[in-house]
């Protein structure tokens, strides 16, 4: 867990590591990205300590090598402490690049089974929510 933030914060680490994600798709490839605003919680196991999730979609206007995308993310973050990154394949086996950071944190990238975006998914690390905010809010 990570004491120094908040679910604010939680959410700023979150999104920026989908941004950060999405810069490895060629920017030529991608009509418009969506990066949705709001976000739930979800448990890190912990009474009251969460983690953000999030979601960015990149619609892509021309194919994209996801294979070669997800070797770039893997090979991006592989020496770069904390994190650690693996290549990984979805059920319908679309390669997809797993991240792992501080704090119980994780970022997946991966191409949406109709091949028509790239779909990042964020799970923020995990913080102590205070007791006056709800679990179930969208933040």
């Amino acid at each position: 867990m990570d004491e120094t933030l908040d679910v604010y914060g939680a959410k700023a680490v979150a999104q920026s590591m989908e941004n950060e994600l999405a810069s490895y798709v060629p920017a030529s490839s991608v009509a418009a990205t969506e990066q949705l605003d709001k976000g739930i919680l979800f448990s890190c196991g912990a009474d009251g300590i969460y983690q953000w999730t999030g979601h960015n979609y990149l619609t892509l206007s021309s194919p994209v090598d996801d294979k070669k995308v997800v070797d770039e993310v893997v090979a991006g973050f592989a020496d770069r402490p904390p994190f650690s990154a693996l290549a990984d394949t979805t059920h319908d086996g679309a390669p997809s690049a797993v991240v792992v950071g501080p704090a119980g944190s994780s970022y997946s990238l991966t191409l949406s089974v109709d091949r028509s975006r790239i779909e990042i998914f964020s799970f923020s690390p995990c913080f102590r929510l205070p007791d006056d905010m709800s679990r179930r809010a969208d933040y």
